[in-house]
């Protein structure tokens, strides 16, 4: 196992293949919204597949976190990469047993300091959804800063948000084009120099 950062609840692993395989023992977000993270149950084939395509394609990184009890908690992904610009996209996805216990914002701020330090890259950018309020207080906490708010296709094209009452209150963030399913979100980003500044204060 190369582990890569450390965090002060948690630790940072380049993607191992077990860790895929555990991924099909996570816990299942309850809230409908949530759907599209969950991870899917795949075949043997299917996971080798998805571990190859993260772990050996030039433009993606993919990093395992585990607590400092040794369990696989969740990943970060980065995708998009542009070597030549330093720059990529964020993507982290946690084991529904294990949110609301500090691990994103502690796993998050220690692989920031290994993608600038290390890797060397100069922004980092990601989207969250406008209704996702506990994923923007760990992206705030962080240093990542709102550029814009937009419209975006959802993930999960399945959901009938407007068809059900108890998502009522969340049809402020969606918007239907044609048959597409939009949701506003926010896209934010920390460059170097912010991160740099961020640990001074």
């Amino acid at each position: 196992m190369i582990i890569v950062a450390r965090g002060k609840l948690t630790y940072i692993t380049e993607i191992e293949r077990q860790q895929v395989d555990a991924m099909q023992l996570w816990g299942k977000h309850e809230d409908p919204l949530l759907g599209s993270y969950n991870f899917p149950v795949m075949s043997e084939l299917q996971r080798e597949y998805w571990y190859r395509n993260k772990k050996y394609t030039l433009s993606k990184k993919c990093f395992g976190v585990c607590n400092l009890e040794n369990q696989f908690v969740g990943y970060i992904a980065l995708r998009n990469i542009k070597w030549i610009r330093r720059i990529s996209e964020l993507g982290i996805v946690f084991d529904p047993n294990y949110i609301n216990k500090g691990y994103g914002t502690d796993a998050l701020k220690g692989f920031l300091e290994y993608y600038f330090d290390n890797m060397k890259m100069r922004q980092l950018n990601l989207k969250v959804a406008v209704f996702n309020k506990r994923a923007q207080k760990c992206y705030e906490k962080c240093g990542f800063q709102l550029q814009e708010i937009k419209y975006d296709e959802f993930e999960d094209q399945n959901l009938e948000v407007f068809d059900r009452e108890d998502l009522e209150e969340y049809q402020q963030f969606f918007k239907k084009e044609g048959t597409i399913l939009l949701s506003q979100y926010k896209h934010m980003c920390i460059t170097k120099e912010a991160h740099y500044a961020e640990q001074l204060t």
